[in-house]
């Protein structure tokens, strides 16, 4: 059985790709992560100078029970560009001997900031570079150095390009863009984009739902220490969590795959294997894990083992071969309908 995938002219041993999140964020992480069996690592969203993120509290369980609905918003908390360079460095030789590709994550409130720490990761061995333009956590209620982060850079097309354009234009290894999903399912977005721009993947975060929960010993809600903040500051909350959304992400994935041609990369309620086939059968080229890993940090081996039953059963050779297979049953839009709650 074949379990290698392709995402444009890159192949990957295998479409499990872990997710920028707070465990890939030094050396250690990463090398831990490489051993685990993933096609690819994604470092740490990293900016030029070390931030401390979101106030307290950062990561947590709403449902601590289920392990199903986490409250991510870090808001970019890392190490800094030279930091994570050192980590990136330190883990290449690993790396290669796993047949593991590592790819090196940035945010930046300038264009030039992003080149410049695009730069720096190639250097120190990255082998793609995934350019974060969709963390909602971060804002100009942080303070300055966070005005103009996250999901500001894939607002508007012409902000996307212009990222997008400076980045390709400063390395040669792969460019993958993670937008917004509010962003990627407009048609108008992902043709100029695609025309001007032309990055090597999108990487996109499935659905997302409001979400509020009472902790009932205090009768407080649980909001994370970002949104406390912007409530301290008078600014108007949608509060947020990663749910059990598998179901929209795979909706959204179909949907989007009927408006380009170029990779996809979705996360959002991958729990099993036969997720991330089905992401697959839908149009993705690959998938990225994060939720799951929080609940068990040998999770890509469970993925693997439960891959390969599935191509056993079905008598299927090659992973790869079963991209996009789903869409002939599925209509295009705008017979499929993609929404955004907020």
């Amino acid at each position: 059985m074949e379990l290698n995938v392709g995402i444009g002219n890159v192949q990957l041993k295998n479409p499990l790709i872990l997710a920028s999140a707070s465990y890939s964020v030094s050396e250690r992480g990463l090398e831990k992560y490489i051993r685990k069996g993933f096609g690819a690592v994604i470092t740490k969203t990293t900016t030029i100078k070390p931030l401390k993120g979101s106030p307290l509290p950062r990561i947590f369980w709403y449902d601590p029970d289920r392990k199903l609905m986490l409250s991510g918003a870090e808001a970019v908390r890392n190490p800094g560009m030279e930091r994570m360079y050192r980590s990136i460095a330190a883990v290449k030789k690993l790396a290669e001997s796993e047949n593991c590709l590592i790819v090196g994550s940035l945010a930046g409130n300038t264009a030039e900031e992003m080149n410049h720490i695009a730069k720096r990761f190639v250097e120190a061995g990255a082998d793609i570079i995934e350019m974060n333009m969709v963390c909602s956590a971060t804002g100009p209620h942080l303070g300055p150095d966070y005005e103009r982060l996250g999901s500001y850079w894939s607002q508007t097309p012409e902000r996307a390009v212009e990222a997008i354009q400076g980045v390709k234009s400063t390395v040669s290894v792969p460019v993958w863009a993670k937008c917004s999903l509010s962003s990627m399912i407009k048609e108008e977005f992902i043709n100029k984009v695609d025309k001007e721009a032309r990055p090597d993947a999108y990487s996109f975060i499935g659905g997302k739902i409001p979400c509020l929960v009472i902790d009932v010993e205090t009768g407080k809600p649980k909001f994370p220490g970002n949104v406390l903040l912007q409530i301290k500051k008078k600014i108007p909350i949608c509060p947020m969590s990663h749910g059990p959304v598998k179901a929209s992400t795979i909706l959204h994935t179909a949907y989007i795959a009927r408006l380009t041609d170029t990779p996809l990369i979705p996360s959002g309620g991958f729990y099993k294997g036969e997720d991330i086939v089905e992401a697959i059968m839908v149009g993705s080229s690959a998938a990225q894990i994060c939720t799951a890993i929080y609940r068990n940090n040998n999770a890509a081996n469970v993925f693997l083992k439960d891959i390969e039953a599935f191509m056993q059963r079905r008598n299927i050779e090659s992973l790869g071969k079963l991209r996009g297979t789903s869409l002939q049953y599925i209509p295009a839009p705008p017979l499929l309908k993609a929404h955004i709650f907020s």
